[in-house]
């Protein structure tokens, strides 16, 4: 199978840090434990639900770590990949994901360890004693390694048409 294109290098990192950076902006509007979602009830009420009361809430009051990736689109997870990389790094342990070659993506993991992987953030996010702050400076570790990943991989080659040199306004 030959290696994916630039471009599919490109636009996977681009979405991968799309979801990191919208996961962090509902982590810092509203961070919870004990569900994936904080949601205000038509009555008015909040009460907390989870990835399997179905689908995504169109709103939520707050999120814990895997609801705020879950809302983040197709690039979920890659996201969530790097966020449980990031994690073992911020504990002083090696990457638990396979590693990609320089410039590539790594591998998808097969669907039960991506399961495993989403359990164990949920269990992280919700260790009594947890903060904000702690889930926040994760998923920072997170963005900066894919916006280092981004920086050393790939560019499409230019167009064959396209004129060298600085062009005069």
């Amino acid at each position: 199978m030959p290696p994916p294109s630039a471009e599919l290098i490109l636009a996977e990192l681009n979405g991968q840090l799309a979801v990191l950076e919208g996961a962090r902006a509902e982590l810092e509007a509203g961070w919870v434990q004990g569900g994936w979602w904080s949601v205000t009830s038509a009555d008015g009420d909040h009460r907390l639900v989870t990835g399997d009361a179905g689908g995504r809430p169109a709103h939520v009051d707050g999120s814990c770590l895997v609801g705020a990736l879950a809302r983040g689109g197709p690039y979920v997870g890659r996201a969530a990949d790097a966020v449980y990389d990031a994690l073992w790094a911020s504990q002083g342990q090696a990457a638990q994901a396979a590693q990609a070659a320089p410039g590539g993506l790594p591998p998808v993991p097969a669907p039960e360890v991506r399961q495993a992987r989403v359990r164990m953030l949920t269990q992280w996010n919700d260790q009594a004693g947890r903060t904000r702050e702690e889930v926040l400076a994760v998923v920072d570790r997170a963005i900066s390694a894919t916006i280092m990943d981004l920086m050393s991989a790939p560019r499409p080659p230019a167009p064959a048409d396209a004129p060298l040199g600085v062009h005069a306004d």
